[in-house]
């Protein structure tokens, strides 16, 4: 249960303290903004991509908004003096500034809004959304901001800045937001143990590798670069995995910048997209497969701790059934012998109204079963009728038992003879008893489906189900629950059925032979 509990119980207002956290996004924001300025400044034409503008979000998403003046304050700080440094004059730097801050703070605020710091993004949905918020949404109103103060500045034409800066703050979103929020909401000593797997260096040195080669000598590098990265997604956790996402995207970036890739000549400017949506295509799908693959993780764990859960729950019930049986069983056979001794040596002796109360007594522990059959027929009245069900009761024994507990055995018996049928069958169903010494053989026969034995032992377990609930609908329990009562009373439940020629149930149950009463004939309804 460890990864389904960390995306939802580690909140984004633990450690670090306030003031660490500002300082941590300013530092982080200089140098990612000065390593995407650098790489703009190389020979390569494509190669203006942003990476800083991601921290910010993903850091701003994950954090209490009494947090943010601070991180904010600290990523314009970090903005301006990247841009500085860059070789900007103050005034050409500060107007950056407003078109980084709207973008990143709108892409944190609809991030928070869909829950993403909180729910996080182990699902292929919460990914997509992440990717359509912080990676492409937001940057249409970054880009068109920005190309606007820079037409101002007459520092060239609108479109192809708009779409350079679209372009290069949308990969450096791809690359590096989801790795920065799942840093954020995983614990840290799942992290270090990820982070220390020796298949995050070797897949990272492939992914490395792989970019390079391809990049250089092959003529649809792209398609090759997202070979690795899936198969990171799929061997390792998801931050191990889009650590190698990054590592890839960072090569390719440098690669683009330095010339080692030299895009296809463009008769025009746009037409340097399709390099750019290569480089996404090679990225997203390890995103998503990485998320799908963490879901999976998440799912099997909680079915395996739900499976531990319901094994330790069984086995507590069968535990309580021999505790029952065991101390229960004799005190209630002693009782009601001991009563019929009485009332058969001395009733005579006895006033009329000790007579009564000693009748109460042994018949406390008597279970009339031919009553408790017609009280079971009377409460599925409807489903008869629904069904136009022949059901047959012959006559039964009076048994030893808990009188409550085998009218439940009864109920479920009865309820799955009628239930399981085949389309436009007539449901007919026997409820019969043989004695077999001292135990009496209550069986149930149906003309159902019936059950192939080797799927026969499964369905005495708990919510063992053999078909799908648009078919024949139930939890699952009703065998395994008439099994824990037959255990209960001393006896035991036998099966006999083969497909397509129905099915018979029986309960051994302890007999009552001191009980002597007129049997009624067979009941038909």
């Amino acid at each position: 249960m460890e990864r389904a509990a960390q995306a939802t119980g580690v909140t984004a207002d633990a450690p670090p303290a306030p003031l660490g956290e500002a300082l941590l996004l300013g530092a982080g924001y200089t140098a990612l903004a000065l390593l995407s300025l650098r790489l703009s400044q190389e020979p390569g034409s494509v190669a203006n991509l942003w990476f800083a503008n991601a921290l910010a979000m993903g850091l701003l998403a994950t954090a209490s908004r009494r947090r943010w003046p601070g991180m904010i304050a600290a990523m314009v700080v970090g903005n301006l003096l990247a841009n500085l440094i860059g070789g900007r004059e103050l005034a050409q730097a500060a107007a950056f500034l407003p078109a980084n801050a709207l973008e990143t703070l709108l892409a944190a605020w609809c991030l928070r809004r869909l829950g993403i710091g909180k729910v996080g993004l182990r699902t292929p949905a919460a990914m997509l959304q992440l990717l359509a918020v912080g990676a492409f949404g937001a940057q249409l109103l970054g880009a068109t901001l920005g190309a606007l103060t820079l037409r101002a500045l007459d520092a060239g034409d609108f479109l192809p800045m708009w779409q350079r800066w679209y372009e290069g703050s949308a990969i450096g979103s791809i690359s590096l937001l989801a790795l920065v929020i799942t840093l954020r909401l995983d614990r840290a000593e799942l992290l270090r143990r990820d982070l220390l797997d020796w298949r995050l260096a070797a897949l990272g040195a492939v992914a490395a590798g792989v970019a390079l080669l391809s990049l250089a000598h092959v003529p649809f590098p792209f398609v090759y670069i997202a070979m690795p990265l899936l198969l990171a997604a799929i061997v390792l956790e998801m931050s191990a995995a889009l650590l190698v996402v990054l590592l890839a995207s960072l090569v390719i970036a440098v690669s683009l910048a330095t010339g080692v890739f030299v895009p296809p000549p463009f008769a025009r400017d746009w037409q340097q997209v399709f390099v750019y949506t290569a480089y996404a295509a090679a990225l997203v799908p390890a995103q998503l497969l990485a998320a799908t693959m963490a879901g999976l993780r998440d799912s099997h764990e909680r079915l395996a701790a739900a499976g531990a859960e319901l094994r330790r729950a069984n086995e507590g019930l069968e535990q309580f059934v021999h505790i029952a049986s065991h101390d229960l069983r004799e005190p209630l056979n002693t009782i009601v012998q001991f009563t019929g001794l009485i009332e058969h040596d001395h009733g005579e002796r006895l006033a009329p109204e000790a007579r009564e109360w000693l009748g109460l007594v042994g018949r406390a522990g008597a279970v009339e079963l031919d009553r408790v059959a017609q009280e079971v027929l009377q409460s599925m009245a409807g489903r008869v009728r629904e069904t136009q069900a022949l059901v047959v009761v012959d006559e039964l024994p009076v048994v030893r038992g808990h009188e409550a507990l085998l009218a439940l055995a009864l109920q479920n018996l009865l309820s799955n003879a009628l239930k399981f049928m085949p389309p436009g069958r007539r449901p007919e169903v026997r409820i019969a008893a043989t004695v077999d010494g001292g135990e009496a053989v209550v069986s149930v026969t149906d003309n159902g489906i019936g059950i192939a034995p080797e799927d026969q032992p499964k369905l005495f377990q708990p919510f063992q189900r053999l078909h799908l609930r648009k078919h024949y609908d139930g939890t699952g329990l009703g065998l395994a629950l008439v099994r824990q009562i037959a255990a209960a009373h001393g006896g035991s439940v036998q099966m006999q059925s083969a497909p397509g020629l129905g099915t018979r149930i029986s309960m051994r149950l302890p007999l009552e032979a001191a009980a002597a009463r007129q049997r009624p004939p067979a009941t038909r309804l």
